[in-house]
């Protein structure tokens, strides 16, 4: 009799408790509550943004300096907010503390808001398809993941969209981006990407989405970018979770 009961009970779906917010640590439905979302620095709260990288500007302008003088082959940037407290936070828990809950609220914001860009746009104008930043394979035996993968994943399940993550990969480990110059970085990424062997033809006349957690100069997707179209891609744009503000 007991062993019919343990099973009976078993099949009944057990109760969910409550999931603390991340931020705050409220009890609720979702990872972040309604007002530690209403807090995060979203881009779309900077009355003028550079229409291809999304830099935020300090005046009214349609592009950056950068993007006049030196065009990328990327055509714009959809981001989720700006590299500043707290989202930095959470990119930071997620991208180096391999917490996966931050990443998980973030991917879902930007989902959301992906969402709502496409609902304006004509169906010819949106990404076919989502290549996650590729990590050097060292590098992510010592991370143990690569959080644009996750982050691409993540997306692809949203938006119904492919996720091509070996098409591109990362020929040469280079140093790590963070600290370094435009300059440096644009140096420190020469050769280090390459499209694998017959990728091409995934990519011809495709319509293409980068996804990145952070762009800081934008010396990483450009890269990428001029090599997705150099194998034969129709456009290229950018997806990420925060874009870093120009240093005052």
């Amino acid at each position: 009799m007991w062993n019919g009961i343990r099973t009976r009970l078993a099949t009944l779906p057990r109760p969910r408790l409550p999931q603390p917010c991340l931020l705050c640590a409220a009890p609720g439905a979702r990872l972040l509550c309604a007002g530690c979302e209403f807090d995060l620095p979203y881009l779309t709260r900077h009355d003028h943004r550079c229409a291809t990288c999304a830099l935020p500007l300090p005046a009214d302008s349609r592009y950056c300096g950068y993007c006049l003088q030196t065009p990328p082959a990327f055509e714009h940037c959809r981001v989720l907010g700006t590299y500043d407290y707290p989202l930095d936070n959470l990119i930071h828990a997620f991208k180096y503390q391999r917490k996966l809950a931050p990443g998980k609220a973030l991917s879902g914001l930007l989902a959301e808001l992906l969402r709502a860009e496409r609902e304006e746009l004509d169906a010819v104008e949106w990404p076919e398809l989502l290549i996650p930043v590729p990590m050097h394979w060292t590098r992510r035996l010592k991370r143990g993941f690569n959080q644009t993968e996750l982050l691409a994943a993540d997306l692809g399940r949203a938006l119904a969209l492919p996720v091509l993550s070996r098409v591109v990969r990362r020929a040469q480990q280079t140093r790590t981006q963070q600290g370094l110059t435009r300059t440096a970085r644009i140096h420190n990424l020469r050769h280090a990407f390459s499209v694998r062997p017959r990728a091409e033809r995934h990519l011809a006349g495709r319509r293409v989405a980068l996804v990145d957690d952070v762009v800081t100069t934008t010396s990483t997707v450009r890269a990428l970018s001029r090599l997705v179209r150099e194998a034969g891609a129709a456009s290229v744009e950018v997806w990420a979770l925060a874009r870093t503000p120009e240093p005052h």
